[in-house]
């Protein structure tokens, strides 16, 4: 496989899971700078429990890609 390619989704996956990660600690700020332009009003809180929850799970399927191609390339 070309190196250009391992590196491009190797990038790819580190600003996903950093999104993520931030999304996932700040949802209230990531909503403001992503949807809060638009907005009449702000969502209810629930919405931001949710928006925590999803962020979560896509910043763990990013650290898990990220480590097993690493992984899978040591051995």
């Amino acid at each position: 496989m070309p190196y250009v390619f391992i590196w491009f989704i190797t990038a790819f996956l580190l600003i996903w899971t950093g999104i993520a990660v931030f999304a996932a600690i700040r949802p209230y700020y990531f909503w403001k700078v992503t949807q809060g332009w638009k907005a009449v009003k702000e969502p209810p809180r629930a919405y931001f429990i949710f928006s925590r929850i999803i962020a979560v799970l896509f910043s763990v399927i990013g650290i898990y890609l990220l480590t097993v191609g690493y992984w899978s390339r040591l051995f």
